[in-house]
């Protein structure tokens, strides 16, 4: 899959299950499909909350030597060892952006 917002970033993914990028001061980070899957789902929703959170995922990539964009802190996707783990709500609460998805992959739900 193409993740156009982060073509400015190389692209240096070994997995075919989470993209690693590597931005030019030297970081490196990773992006976990559903990470991506929750960021496209707020763009959608709200358009205008774009630009801050990239600016801030931005700010992060170029903080943190590795860095890692995950699902769920407790369960990762990948053992990343060491590496900085942040969650989609870590992210829009330091943009001051209080989105909840409400999205179902059912119409059984309670």
């Amino acid at each position: 899959m193409n993740y156009e917002e982060f073509a400015k970033y190389k692209d240096i993914t070994k997995s075919k299950f989470v993209k690693k990028y590597l931005c030019e001061n030297g970081n490196t980070f990773y992006l976990e499909p559903a990470f991506y899957t929750q960021m496209i789902g707020l763009f959608e929703r709200y358009p205008e909350q774009k630009t801050p959170f990239m600016n801030k995922i931005d700010e992060l990539v170029h903080n943190y030597k590795e860095i890692a964009f995950v699902y769920d802190f407790e369960n990762p996707f990948l053992d990343y060892g060491n590496t900085v783990l942040r969650e989609f709500v870590d992210v829009t609460d330091a943009c001051k952006i209080f989105y909840e998805d409400k999205s179902r992959g059912s119409d059984y739900g309670d």
